[in-house]
């Protein structure tokens, strides 16, 4: 847990997290009466290492225990200042620069500011520079916003609402950690939202429920053309064409397409082999193999780009550099945000499965 702008320092800081009851924590204290940055973990579930604090954030790096996975996460109290906020822009360029590059790493707390115009509603006009310098920094980061559930705006005074706390996360993070999801809480006392990064479960849906869809991948096969000549060759209707189309194209898609494609890492495995005969002796009928090989990996490749290309849904990407690390981050941020956890009554009671964790949290947060 991170608890921002505590206002506290010293004893009276020391004091308070040992109420909290957690077993390890680290703070940033308060200057005066202003900041001031508390990171609580339980020392049997999650390992935390501070690699580096300053008055606007403090940096970890997380190993969980029982999962045997790590991240890097970053807690931020930005200052509201503007000059004081670039600076963090920068400080966060530099930690990017050294070791993020690779690494699962998120960034989550108080921007105190915003993304987009939607973001604001009510009191004056909106901060262009200082939300071009946000975006700036995420961009260079390559860090993108995680999408929130609950009510968008997280700090409100009087009749001015903005949203200034948010969870950011760059492609390996997204990819480690696919189900997580960012519940924007209600207020607790406190002119800011408390946001909750919880571990979602994968969605699970009954094998009868799924729906058929048309995969474009398929068309590369061409036995694929076969399945498709074969529904419509007679002198049939076109809704029992569809429907024999539906049955024949799920049957090919098992036991034909989905053989092809787990066929890569034998693929690899051939190729590496050939590859070290050849470093010994050379053989011309192995190099033709090889390159038979190539052609077959290749055309996988090209397959599960397309495939991912179209779950992602980016019509604005043109294929080309088999980046499906891309498409995937894309389609794992789409899931995120278009999946339903819960539906609230015409009573205002919220319904699913996360009402328990949901009424927790609030019960946790009042109990501060």
């Amino acid at each position: 847990m991170a608890l921002l702008e505590t206002r506290l320092s010293g004893v009276m800081a020391d004091r308070a997290i040992r109420r909290l009851g957690f077993s390890g924590h680290f703070h940033r204290d308060a200057v005066g009466f202003s900041g001031g940055i508390w990171v609580l973990w339980n020392t049997d579930e999650v390992s935390v290492d501070v690699l580096f604090s300053h008055h606007q954030l403090v940096h970890t790096k997380i190993c969980w225990v029982k999962e045997n996975r790590e991240e890097f996460m970053t807690f931020i109290y930005a200052s509201p200042r503007r000059q004081e906020r670039i600076q963090l822009w920068e400080i966060l360029s530099s930690l990017f620069d050294q070791s993020m590059r690779n690494a699962a790493w998120g960034i989550a707390g108080d921007f105190n500011t915003y993304l987009y115009e939607y973001e604001k509603l009510g009191g004056n006009g909106h901060n262009w520079n200082s939300m071009r310098e946000f975006r700036d920094c995420l961009d260079e980061c390559s860090l993108s916003d995680i999408g929130n559930q609950g009510p968008i705006f997280t700090w409100q005074r009087r009749n001015l609402q903005e949203r200034l706390d948010r969870v950011c996360a760059n492609d390996n993070w997204n990819l480690v950690f696919p189900n997580r999801v960012a519940f924007n809480l209600p207020f607790f006392g406190s002119d800011h939202r408390p946001v909750l990064l919880w571990e979602g479960q994968p969605a699970i849906y009954p094998r009868g429920e799924r729906p058929f869809r048309f995969l474009a991948s398929w068309l590369t096969e061409s036995t694929f053309h076969e399945v498709v000549n074969g529904c419509w060759s007679n002198n049939v209707n076109w809704m029992h064409a569809m429907e024999t189309f539906r049955i024949n194209a799920s049957e090919w898609h098992r036991n034909v397409y989905r053989i092809a494609l787990k066929r890569k890492n034998d693929l690899h495995a051939r190729i590496r082999g050939i590859d070290r005969c050849l470093s010994y002796q050379y053989s011309h009928s192995l190099e033709m193999l090889q390159k038979d090989l190539w052609r077959e990996l290749d055309k996988i490749y090209l397959q599960e780009e397309i495939t991912w290309f179209q779950r992602s849904k980016l019509n604005w990407f043109a294929l080309g550099d088999r980046n499906s690390r891309f498409f995937h981050s894309v389609t794992v941020a789409r899931r995120r945000r278009n999946h339903i956890d819960m539906l609230k009554n015409s009573e205002g009671v919220w319904i699913g499965d996360q009402q328990v964790l949901m009424e927790m949290a609030v019960s946790f947060f009042e109990n501060l």
